[in-house]
């Protein structure tokens, strides 16, 4: 009788893997066979996840866009519970796309390929624009949140500079780690924010 694999608990076996060979030895230490070797999988079990490095690395990017939002929506379900957010409640949504520890370095490394990749690989475009598209999302609903009644065009301007410091941040981050930590990194989101949020 042929094994049933449960592909979700699959993808999420190789996600897990990738992002692993990403954190012990860099994204360039990725291909399908490091990975595989990470999952405890067959280089042919990967076939139908991912058969070359774009593939592999358009994959990662889905990967870590849904860990992204789905820790996105835990902390936005959990507004309506306690009360409106406010600017620390921000932070820590921003935060969430940030390399601000191993998982999210890893991530935004991931991220950062991706990005570097699409630019001369049109099969990894549409993966990035999503992935664009999903931040500058953050952006905005940030944004509308401590500008509430303003419009349009302000909320555009200000959502456009929050997405670019956060992408800065972000390239910071996994480019030279040591240059400013976590706390550094939140407190540069903090005052953004809270200078926003003035009249």
């Amino acid at each position: 009788m042929p094994k049933v694999v449960d592909h979700v608990a699959r993808r999420e076996q190789i996600a897990e893997a990738l992002l692993a060979v990403v954190r012990r030895d860099g994204v360039g230490a990725v291909s399908v066979r490091s990975v595989a070797a990470q999952a405890g999988l067959s280089v042919g079990s990967m076939r139908h996840t991912a058969t070359s490095q774009s593939d592999l690395v358009a994959f990662a990017m889905e990967a870590v866009a849904e860990r992204v939002a789905s820790r996105i929506g835990a902390r936005v379900s959990g507004w309506s519970t306690a009360g409106p957010p406010d600017v620390g409640d921000l932070v820590e949504l921003c935060g969430e796309v940030l390399p601000l520890d191993d998982e999210r370095r890893a991530e935004a490394a991931v991220w950062l390929e991706l990005v570097t990749l699409a630019r001369t690989d049109p099969t990894l475009a549409d993966v990035s624009d999503a992935a664009h598209a999903g931040l500058r999302r953050v952006a905005d609903r940030v944004v509308s949140v401590l500008l509430p009644g303003a419009d349009r065009r302000t909320l555009a301007r200000e959502a456009l500079r929050l997405h670019a410091l956060l992408d800065g941040l972000a390239l910071h981050g996994v480019l030279h780690p040591r240059a400013a930590g976590p706390a550094q990194v939140r407190a540069v989101v903090a005052h953004h924010l809270a200078a926003l949020r003035r009249p």
